[in-house]
């Protein structure tokens, strides 16, 4: 049964225009989307439609991709400047994977093709329509930002002439220079940034316990010490520019690895202004990095879900025709032997289509999770009773290791089921006979320590599926969740992807660590409690 739009997206009567030039679909459009609480108005062709919302801008823009005059693409370019906080969705009667990709490149927010039914179209508006509200909430606390910074700035401004003022009255009153120069000392001890000082020429005069953190040295290494003697390729952080501006360099690290090194440089004055040194702020971006990465990831992967979900949907047709026909002449014609094997062949190969056909629809799909309290240990028993026969056909051991009173934990029970299956499948195929297989679950702390008053933070249930297997090369380690990559002769490569998103869709983090011709262990990381905000999974 198709899913309902959320009562709450289509409940405000948000403003939609939709263009098209048959004006049955004008119509029928406009019916079940006012019937669905949205202020609805048509226009039959671009020109009009930029012309009404010149007059009057509208949430959401329904828009054909086959117009008279402009095109539809063409349009979706021209509403993308004039209008950028407008979703687009796009609808056409031809659907294709090229199409849906230039229509997304183009800009627009969603593709729906023709025919499509009631629920998809209320549902791709109402997404659509709190995609509007995200982007003018978000322009509006950009805004927001910026006024505040303004306001920073002003007020740093100020700082700084206080600064020199006090400056000049310190020479009079040495216990106020006492007072102020331990406050300094404070701040500069327990900022969140590292900062060192040299001396004119470049030899470290001083680092906080930041910056030997960041560093990955004590002060007695430091201290005196030429910093480019220190970091080779460092020089650039002595000199300064113009304009305080934010620089990267990757900085080499002790044990033999880099860490890209976020930094700004000023000069130390002294009373005369005349130069003494210089200040660097600096910070580890590791972190950073890796979240931009992670984001990036997962939009290439949102993206190729839905072409790869679209695919999907125009395949399944002529694939179930052709498995029928293939069934109704294994069933009626008396085949040779040879043909008959012919037949069965395309049969299961059918079959196996339509296995990845609905592998790559579960992925593309938006995720539905029914969390509740559940006993892993007790899913595992029921996973164990589908694998058994398997796990003896090949004398394997399983080994548990779960303590008695292991918490239940808030989870999707089939997702999580689907997650726990795939790993142990490939763990019995990675095996060889007589090899062995260990689950082991384990509680985990949070990342991010308690504060006194702070509400608490139960951490994660650990969940380790070990097996002493074929192991995953290393050149493969990095790629072996990725969409479609596989190792084995058969495989789809949605297996892992797959597990990966339903992992992630419960707030956790799925690993492995592998090393060829003694095994795998693939650990899942699940938060013990389900909040608004999650707690970041620990780092391995």
């Amino acid at each position: 049964m198709p899913e309902r739009a959320p009562a709450a997206a289509v409940s405000h009567g948000e403003a939609v225009l939709v263009v098209d030039d048959e004006r049955l679909m004008r119509d029928l459009c406009a019916e079940i989307l006012t019937g669905a609480g949205f202020a609805v108005r048509t226009a039959k062709d671009a020109p009009e439609a930029l012309a009404r919302l010149a007059e009057e801008p509208a949430a959401v823009l329904l828009l054909d991709v086959m117009l008279p005059n402009m095109s539809g693409l063409e349009a979706l370019r021209v509403v993308g400047e004039r209008f950028p906080l407008m979703p687009v969705v796009m609808i056409t009667a031809y659907t294709s994977q090229q199409g849906a990709i230039e229509a997304l490149k183009a800009g627009a927010y969603d593709y729906l093709p023709k025919p499509f039914q009631r629920e998809d179209l209320i549902r791709a508006v109402a997404r659509a329509a709190e995609r509007h509200h995200l982007l003018q909430e978000n322009a509006r606390l950009v805004a927001d930002l910026q006024a505040k910074v303004a306001e920073l700035s002003t007020l740093y401004a100020l700082s700084e002439n206080f600064a020199r003022e006090l400056e000049h009255r310190v020479k009079e009153r040495t216990e106020a220079l006492r007072r102020n120069q331990r406050l300094v000392e404070s701040i500069i001890a327990n900022m969140a940034s590292g900062l060192l000082v040299t001396d004119t020429v470049g030899h470290v005069t001083m680092i906080n316990r930041q910056g030997e953190q960041t560093l990955r040295r004590d002060r007695q290494q430091i201290l005196g010490q030429h910093l480019v003697d220190l970091f080779p390729g460092a020089e650039v952080m002595l000199e300064v520019p113009p304009e305080q501006v934010q620089q990267e360099i990757p900085l080499p690290t002790p044990d033999g690895g880099q860490i890209p090194l976020g930094f700004s440089s000023s000069y130390l004055l002294d009373d005369e202004g005349r130069r003494e040194g210089v200040i660097v702020v600096f910070r580890d971006l590791s972190e950073i990095k890796e979240l931009q990465a992670e984001i990036l990831r997962k939009d290439r992967l949102a993206a190729i879900g839905q072409v790869a979900a679209g695919v999907a949907h125009e395949i399944r047709n002529p694939l179930f025709g052709i498995t029928s026909v293939a069934q109704i002449l294994a069933d009626e014609v008396d085949f040779t032997p040879a043909h008959r094997e012919l037949v069965t062949a395309m049969l299961s190969e059918g079959r196996r289509l339509n296995a990845l056909v609905n592998d790559l629809l579960l992925y593309g799909r938006p995720s539905s999770l029914e969390r509740r309290p559940v006993e892993l240990a007790q899913v595992w028993e029921e996973i164990l009773g589908l694998q058994g026969e398997e796990l003896q056909a090949k004398v394997l051991t399983f080994q548990r290791e779960i303590p008695h009173d292991f918490p239940a934990v808030p989870v999707d029970p089939d997702k999580m089921k689907q997650v726990f299956l795939n790993l142990l499948k490939n763990a019995v195929e990675a095996t060889p006979a007589g090899g062995a297989i260990t689950l082991a679950l384990r509680l985990r702390p949070a990342q991010v320590p308690r504060r006194r008053g702070a509400p608490s933070r139960s951490g994660f249930a650990e969940v380790a599926l070990a097996d002493t297997g074929s192991g995953i090369p290393a050149a493969d380690l990095e790629r072996i969740f990725d969409l479609f990559y596989t190792t084995k002769p058969r495989g789809s490569g949605l297996g892992l992807a797959i597990c990966r998103r339903i992992v992630e869709d419960h707030g956790g983090r799925i690993l492995v660590e592998s090393k060829e011709g003694e095994g795998s262990t693939f650990t899942i990381l699940l938060p013990l409690e389900v909040s608004g905000k999650r707690e970041p999974p620990p780092k391995p």
